[in-house]
């Protein structure tokens, strides 16, 4: 009806259109002059549209249902302004009978026959249409031949065919409309049509529709088969059909049995299908098995099924290829025949090599014909050999031409009786990239008394050195392989070891016991793993990354020792309390060490501190951070941690035991003197003279004083001198008469 057209006409101008202005009317709903001032001014709205769209003798717009739509326009006038403003996506539509008519933005549908009166509403004003909508056909017709279809065809046979078309009816005028239509079946896997031409697939029930602008008519179908039930013919063994790979083709048939009686042979016209074509293949009742496996087989037949099950088997065991896992060539080496053998079902082996099926996972890499492989290009393939049933498969390895070879280790240590990895070896191409060629070396020993090779081991024979050889495309390395004698143990300088973070120190010195009891030094030999990832280890140093407690294990030969790592912020001073100490023979004291951090924290660090002294005859280090006094004397103690360093004064003293004085009792004359001596007694046994250094007084001076050990009398009476020495005192009686 040139909808399209007529729309474009109207987006562009709306050229050859008219506009009326119909029902306009201004509804207020709480307008007010004040929210308007700052807005456009509508003085009215109008309703445009495509002159073809409009019917003057219904005086209303015009459409079918399920037809193309029909578009119009709400265009506004504004005070001040000689053109309007199209206001159709901002305006309010409505219809009186949605069953009729929809509407959308000015977009109208016709929904069933009947009038309608479209209305819009832009900013207080209204304008509204009328519109009729009406079916294209009165009805529709499915027809078979020159007569109409039935509603309901009871019972028809799969085989059978139906073949209809469909017409429109208008005012007793029938319109031939079956390409037109949309044409649908409830279940297709009753039935299916295209255009009215039915196709009946299986038994059921389906109901055929044909609809066309909003009318419809369908037939409903019962489908039925024409037999009773179908058979598949075939040489079963306890209800299985048993075949050989590599066999010859069965062949099986099919027999229907009509419901009115007797039999036919429908193996030509039946469907065959197997549940798993890798199993086996199936083509009109001929059966060919392919590989080992259990599947289902199934003919069909206008409604009847019958199913089988099948068992396919190879008459092998195994395949075996020579070499076995993998082979490894090199670009200009000759083909590599690879050969293949099976291994029958009663246990009988024979070669398979030129009957097998061959194949290479990629032939850019390698080519593989009756077994024998020619490398074509630097790679990795898989080369498979199949026959009747098994297969087996070896990766190629193709290598490029080299330059020369490394060993990843030039020195290895064994003991007699082990066995250890040959060293990884690295290869220079031509354009100098590297490739590892390990498995594609030929490896001799320079005395097979001392060590072995095989495969990709070395075993120790014997004590001594020998020098092992790798061959490669004509390249030679050497590595020496030293047999040790047997370690029993290993021994680490320390258990425990203090690192600063970010220092690098060397790694823990290691000694190894032998077996015939010699000690050796192997730190240089020590191969040092952490599972840490805070602390970096080099060849013979290590240097811790973040504050941790982590465990160092170093192995040598078959031997291992673990070492505690305490990787700690770095101490930029030690403070000892007491900095100095005195001590009697045998007495001890813990020294108490603090460390502060660059932050200005502190820690206690007198149990980590390394301590020396430097007279073990005057004291002795005892505990984790204490010393011990043995004879009188003094001594330096000194600590270092982190490469700080704290001292100690240490004096020892003999204990005092008693004090004597030279005589217990004194009688003198006004005016005269008397010396005494006093002596220190001391656990060592030796007395000491202290007169001099005592201190001396007097209970009554005025009856007689002292001074350093001279007693003078100054008047009759009786008093007391007393002398204290170290802790101690002792008194004499004095009487002056």
């Amino acid at each position: 009806m040139g909808k399209e057209s007529s729309w474009k006409m109207l987006r562009a101008g709306f050229k050859g259109a008219f506009a009326i202005l119909l029902a306009a009317s201004l509804v207020l709903n709480g307008w007010t002059g004040s929210a308007g001032a700052a807005e456009e001014t509508v003085t009215g709205v109008e309703i445009n549209y495509d002159e073809s769209d409009y019917d003057n003798s219904s005086s209303a717009l015009k459409m079918y249902v399920e037809d193309d739509k029909v578009i119009v326009n709400l265009f506004a006038s504004i005070s001040g302004s000689s053109s309007k403003k199209d206001v159709t996506a901002e305006a309010s539509w409505k219809t009186s009978s949605s069953s009729v008519v929809k509407v959308d933005k000015g977009i109208l549908t016709g929904v069933g026959s009947g009038t309608a009166t479209i209305s819009a509403t832009y900013k207080g004003y209204t304008a509204s249409i009328k519109a009729t909508s009406q079916y294209v056909y009165d009805e529709i017709v499915l027809m078979d031949g020159d007569k109409e279809a039935p509603a309901v065809i009871s019972e028809i046979q799969l085989g059978e065919s139906l073949d209809y078309t469909l017409v429109g009816r208008k005012n007793n005028v029938s319109t031939s409309i079956a390409s037109e239509a949309v044409w649908t079946t409830t279940s297709s896997s009753v039935a299916t049509v295209d255009e009215g031409k039915i196709t009946l697939v299986g038994t059921g029930t389906t109901t055929i529709t044909a609809k066309y602008k909003g009318k419809s008519d369908s037939v409903k179908l019962t489908v039925t088969s024409p037999y009773k039930s179908i058979d598949l013919v075939a040489p079963l063994e306890n209800g299985v059909l048993e075949l050989e790979v590599g066999t010859d083709d069965t062949a099986l048939t099919a027999t229907a049995s009509p419901k009115l009686g007797g039999t036919i042979d429908v193996t030509q016209q039946a469907t065959w299908t197997s549940a798993n074509t890798k199993v086996l293949t199936v083509v009109k009742g001929v059966v060919t098995p392919v590989a080992p496996g259990k599947t289902k087989l199934t003919v069909s037949h206008l409604g009847v099924t019958s199913s089988i099950d099948v068992v396919v088997r190879t008459p092998y065991q195994f395949m075996k290829l020579t070499p076995e896992k993998e082979l490894h060539i090199q670009m200009q080496q000759s083909p590599v025949q690879v050969q293949a053998e099976v291994l029958n079902n009663s246990n009988i082996s024979y070669p398979v090599t030129t009957m097998a099926e061959w194949t290479s996972s990629d032939i850019l890499i390698a080519t593989v014909v009756d077994g024998k492989v020619t490398p074509r290009s630097p790679g990795t393939a898989k080369v498979t050999a199949s026959y009747k049933g098994v297969s087996r498969s070896i990766d190629v390895v193709v290598y490029p031409s080299i330059t020369k070879i490394t060993a990843e280790k030039t020195t290895l240590d064994g003991f007699k009786g082990i066995e250890g990895d040959l060293p990884k070896l690295t290869a220079t191409t031509f354009n100098g990239s590297m490739v590892d060629v390990s498995k594609l070396a030929v490896w001799t020993v320079s005395d097979t008394n001392i060590a072995t090779v095989e495969g990709n081991k070395w075993t120790a024979k014997a004590i001594g050195e020998v020098t092992l050889t790798a061959n490669v495309q004509g390249y030679q390395t050497e590595v020496k392989l030293i047999v040790h004698v047997k370690p029993l143990k290993l021994l680490a300088e320390s258990k425990d070891v203090s690192i600063v973070i970010g220092k690098t120190v060397s790694l823990p010195k290691v000694t190894v016991i032998n077996e015939d009891g010699e000690e050796e030094d192997v730190t240089s030999t020590v191969v040092w793993t952490t599972k840490s990832d805070n602390l970096v280890i080099k060849d013979t140093t290590m240097r811790g990354l973040e504050a941790s407690s982590i465990a160092l294990t170093g192995t040598y030969l078959n031997k291992t020792v673990s070492v505690r790592i305490k990787i700690e912020e770095e101490i930029v001073k030690l403070v000892a309390e007491p900095s100095q100490v005195e001590l009697n023979p045998g007495r001890s004291k813990t020294i108490k060490v603090t460390g502060y951090y660059k932050d200005g924290k502190t820690i206690s660090v007198g149990s980590k501190v390394n301590w020396s002294i430097a007279q073990t005859s005057v004291a002795t280090l005892t505990g984790s951070s204490g010393v011990k006094a043995v004879a009188p004397g003094s001594t330096i103690l000194k600590g270092t941690y982190q490469e700080q360093t704290v001292q100690i004064t240490v004096v020892v003293k003999p204990k005092l035991k008693s004090l004597q004085l030279s005589i217990k009792s004194l009688q003198l004359s006004p005016g005269a003197s008397q010396n005494i001596s006093l002596q220190a007694v001391y656990t060592t046994g030796n007395p000491v003279v202290v007169t001099d250094t005592a201190t001396w007084t007097s209970s009554k001076p005025g009856v007689a004083t002292i001074k350093d050990g001279k007693i003078t009398a100054v008047a009759k009476g009786s008093t007391s001198i007393k002398a204290t020495f170290d802790g101690k005192s002792v008194t004499i009686r004095v009487t002056v008469k």
